[in-house]
């Protein structure tokens, strides 16, 4: 699984960003990901993920906290 760090949450919004370790291209996390993770999820967490590609580019399908 890639890791990366939730680098922007708009939680009201219903989504949010994490930027990859090995990548500059931010992927996507939508309302669905976030509400259905059984930790809470924060702005500079690092997360490990599994993303999708879907238009207009990577979309997060499932995303962990990693406990430092």
């Amino acid at each position: 699984m890639p890791h990366g760090t939730l680098t922007r949450l708009f939680e009201v919004r219903g989504f949010g960003f994490i930027t990859p370790d090995e990548s500059d291209r931010d992927v996507f996390l939508g309302i669905d990901v976030i509400s259905s993770s059984t930790e809470v999820l924060r702005e500079g967490q690092r997360v490990q993920y599994e993303a999708v590609d879907a238009a207009p580019g990577l979309k997060a399908v499932s995303v962990q906290p990693i406990n430092a």
